[in-house]
């Protein structure tokens, strides 16, 4: 600690003889005074980026998105003229999951209808007549992520590669001005092996066709 109450003679020798007499004096004390500030300074900075990058997160609770198929009510009777296949097999409309596909694909969450209408002819009627139950799921970035998410939160009763009445189908539908994200769960009348699908964004009609009913 002695050695730093006065500057050290090689620095005394570079400097000019009037300024050398300065840092001889108090000027010293200031130099070690702002050097010491800086390091504090320094120190106080460190731990602050510290702080940020170790500390913890606040945890949100995440938003429940299962839908457990066993638990709905049995269907009511339907009020439409328009029947669903998928496959063939006439299916009531019992679950709507729609999740938009980027800020340029946010919808009208009132006209749902209107919105399947669009990706299917007809299956606007049958959500009105079926009365389905409607989840609106957060913005996703991708179908495929979306697609996995919906798949793993929609549990069938039987459980998987089991004869079931549940069809619990997927996809992106890809509209003209948008692009949605769309989940339907189905539900025949006799246990079937639809199971699980994953609809490609031009397959809905395809997979999925509106009858009239006779």
């Amino acid at each position: 600690m002695d050695e730093l109450k006065k500057p050290p003679q090689w620095l005394l020798d570079l400097l000019p003889e009037d300024m050398a007499n300065w840092l001889s004096g108090w000027g010293w004390y200031v130099v070690l005074g702002v050097g010491a500030l800086i390091i504090l300074l320094l120190l106080l900075g460190l731990l602050s980026f510290l702080r940020k990058l170790f500390a913890r997160k606040p945890t949100h609770k995440a938003e429940n998105l299962e839908e457990r198929l066993a638990e709905y009510p049995p269907a009511k009777p339907s009020t439409g003229d328009r029947r669903l296949t998928i496959e063939g097999v006439p299916v009531r409309l019992r679950l709507v999951v729609v999740a938009a596909a980027g800020k340029e694909s946010e919808f009208d969450e009132d006209h749902i209808d209107k919105l399947l209408d669009r990706i299917l002819p007809g299956l606007g009627a049958v959500f009105n007549g079926d009365k389905p139950r409607v989840r609106i799921w957060p913005m996703q970035l991708s179908h495929e992520g979306f697609t996995k998410h919906f798949h793993r939160n929609t549990v069938i009763p039987e459980g998987e590669k089991q004869l079931s009445k549940w069809a619990v189908v997927a996809g992106m539908a890809r509209l003209d001005d948008c692009q949605v994200m769309l989940g339907l769960g189905l539900q025949a009348l006799k246990p079937t092996t639809i199971g699980r699908k994953s609809i490609g964004a031009h397959e809905w009609d395809v997979v999925l066709r509106v009858r009239t009913r006779d």
